[in-house]
């Protein structure tokens, strides 16, 4: 045995230095793993409370942000989606633009700000509201005679070929009225409508000139057989006054026996 100790005893003495010194080196690594708990301990407490107090401050922040975002006109993030799209496509970094000083004005596209409409009129039945038309009545046109007057050969022409306007159912004896007042010329006659009888014209009388002298007219170149208070005149007639001292063979008048 002493000689198996004695053997062994330097190998035991080194296996003994040997796991004191492993001994050793663990316990300045568990120190320092110590020390490093310790720290990251209190570096995870500070951060922890700063993280509380970034949580206190930021619901501030976060309203004062939201309220700029409500305040933002819609245009405003038009343009800057517009920009950002415009930057991706072409591959650079968006560049944020200025942002437009907040207005008083409303807004036009704001429902609140929009004018009531005003309320639409009534419609009406045009056909129902549209006055009658009163049918303008077109004047009859102009209608004239020609009149002349001629006396015996000594007194000659007393009316020269005038147009007379007439109306209708005018006759004769009304055209010789209209235009002997007209001119201021002396026409005397008696009777009515077919038994009217012109006695003088120009103050030349019946009878002047003898038992066959007198007044007589004649149409369109033609002697009617009838009164100058019937006898209707019509457009374009061409009516004469003629005296006759022959009842009315020295004027061309010839009657039927």
């Amino acid at each position: 045995m002493a000689k198996i100790y004695k053997k062994w005893l330097p190998s035991l003495i080194i296996l003994w230095l040997f796991i004191g010194l492993l001994a050793g080196c663990a316990s300045p690594a568990q120190s320092v793993n110590s020390n490093t708990n310790q720290v990251q301990t209190s570096n995870e407490g500070q951060v922890g409370k700063e993280a509380e107090k970034a949580a206190d401050e930021q619901p501030t922040s976060t309203s004062a942000s939201e309220t700029a975002e409500a305040t933002q006109l819609p245009s405003e993030d038009k343009d800057q989606d517009n920009a950002k799209a415009t930057d991706n496509a072409g591959g650079k970094q968006a560049t944020p633009s200025p942002k437009p000083k907040q207005s008083n004005e409303p807004k036009l596209d704001d429902p609140k700000t929009k004018p009531t409409a005003s309320a639409k009129p009534t419609k009406t039945d045009s056909a129902a509201t549209a006055k009658p038309v009163t049918p303008v009545a077109t004047p009859n046109p102009v209608q004239t005679v020609t009149i002349s007057i001629v006396a015996d050969k000594d007194t000659g022409t007393v009316l020269a070929p005038t147009a007379v306007e007439f109306k209708k159912d005018d006759t004769v004896l009304d055209v010789l009225k209209k235009i002997t007042r007209k001119n201021k010329i002396q026409m005397e006659y008696r009777g009515v409508k077919g038994g009217a009888y012109i006695e003088g014209i120009d103050n030349i009388y019946e009878f002047d000139l003898g038992a066959k002298s007198g007044w007589m007219y004649r149409v369109n170149g033609e002697f009617p057989n009838k009164g100058a208070g019937v006898y209707k005149v019509n457009e374009g007639d061409v009516i004469e006054w003629l005296y006759t001292t022959d009842l009315g063979e020295d004027i061309g008048a010839k009657f039927d026996e």
